[in-house]
């Protein structure tokens, strides 16, 4: 018992770093999302979560599983040097790709709208909103350097510095009565390039972004990971969107706004597990011994067990929930939300183990799994969310999660057989 404890001091003490400046984040985050869904009408709200929901799908492009590689390649790096060639190779990427990403549903944001939506959106709010892929890009950079050198505290601090900023920005257009949709795409625009400026004083001075110093030498190295990340990326981006894609389209906007109130609640519990993925996946990548990752996954299951019992007794509060912070209109979130709660205490205890296929180099094996799961929630989704609206989103997705928690389960036995 001694000894486990042992074993299990130093995770605990980065997810106890972590967690305190996501509880923080959390009250934050949850003021904000109380006043937007109070100032919103379920149709707005609806609205808004259709527009960051393109966000997101198109992450996958600014994205491409550079990211992963970048923490891999950093936290693992044999000396200074070879960490910064990887740094600015990763600036690079983040710079072209998120570009890219941003020029792409700029162009499409016409076409979406009229041929999907049936012009419940104006094209123009998109297009405001695809600069959140350059400018998140950039804040991402810092972030997941901050995140492969195990510099949490600092990356706690830059956590709790955003919620904060977006509260006070919140709070002051609740109280002016001007909470509307454009104003709330443009925080999510601007914001980013706000905490870049002061995130980035975090960093040793040869690691913080410089733009004419960004052509790294590891850029080879960094694409031939990632492009089996890429393909992950791309599936798993897609079916974490496709919930309130296919719903958008089958269901009038009043009901994503519930699906949405469901999914902001949902959030605000994503601090465990952004707490642990985010110490646990440069610590897999710190080993390479088949043994050391046995070990680190029998650590990692312990510290997910504990959190999925604490979470777990939310479940008969979620009405009190729902009603009580989002008020009476948004009460049809709540089946929803208790649904997405258990898919997520599932995906929490599954996705750390992931983490070890990572620097086994079994890239192979993330991008075959989320591939499966995007054709199995595809298929799951386009039953269950034109007959059953909301719940069935809700349900599709906890398919989804049971699905993708056993692909894990077989490929990271297989890996470390």
């Amino acid at each position: 018992m001694v000894a486990e404890l042992a074993t299990l001091r130093r995770p605990l003490r980065n997810v106890v770093v972590l967690l305190t400046g996501n509880l923080v984040k959390l009250a934050f985050g949850l003021l904000a999302s109380v006043l937007i869904y109070r100032a919103l009408a379920p149709a707005d709200a609806g609205r808004f979560a259709i527009v960051m929901g393109l966000v997101s799908l198109f992450s996958f492009v600014a994205e491409f599983g550079f990211r992963d590689a970048a923490v891999t390649y950093v936290a693992g790096a044999a000396s200074p040097a070879e960490a910064q060639a990887f740094a600015r190779s990763f600036l690079m990427a983040k710079l072209v790709f998120g570009t890219l990403a941003a020029a792409l549903l700029a162009g499409l944001a016409g076409w979406i709208v009229n041929g999907w939506y049936g012009g419940a959106v104006q094209p123009g709010l998109i297009r405001l909103a695809a600069l959140v892929l350059l400018t998140g890009g950039l804040l991402n950079y810092v972030q997941t350097l901050l995140e492969a050198r195990q510099t949490f505290g600092a990356l706690s601090l830059l956590s709790m510095a955003q919620a904060l900023l977006r509260a006070i920005v919140i709070v002051t257009l609740f109280l002016t009565s001007r909470i509307a949709l454009w104003p709330l795409v443009g925080i999510e625009v601007m914001l980013p390039l706000v905490l870049l400026v002061v995130g980035q004083r975090s960093l040793p001075s040869d690691l913080r972004p410089r733009l004419l110093a960004s052509l790294g030498t590891r850029f080879g190295r960094l694409w031939r990971f990632s492009r089996w990340i890429a393909v992950a990326a791309i599936a798993s981006t897609i079916f974490l969107s496709l919930d309130v894609l296919l719903l958008g389209h089958f269901r009038p906007a009043a009901e994503v706004g519930l699906y949405g109130a469901a999914l902001a609640l949902l959030a605000k519990f994503e601090v465990v597990q952004n707490a642990v993925l985010t110490s646990s996946f440069p610590d897999a990548s710190r080993y390479r011994a088949k043994a050391d990752l046995r070990a680190y996954v029998a650590r990692t299951l312990r510290l997910t067990g504990l959190a999925s019992a604490a979470l777990l007794l939310i479940l008969p509060l979620a009405t009190a929930l729902v009603v009580g912070l989002y008020g009476a209109a948004y009460a049809g979130a709540t089946f929803p939300f208790a649904i997405l709660a258990v898919g997520f205490v599932i995906g929490l205890n599954a996705q750390p183990a992931a983490f070890v296929l990572y620097p086994l180099e079994r890239v192979r094996y993330i991008a075959a799994g989320d591939i499966l799961q995007l054709v199995f929630f595809t298929g799951i989704g386009l039953w269950l969310i034109p007959v059953y609206g909301a719940r069935g989103a809700a349900l599709a997705v906890l398919a989804r999660q049971i699905f993708g928690a056993g692909l894990t389960a077989l490929f990271v036995k297989r890996a470390l057989a």
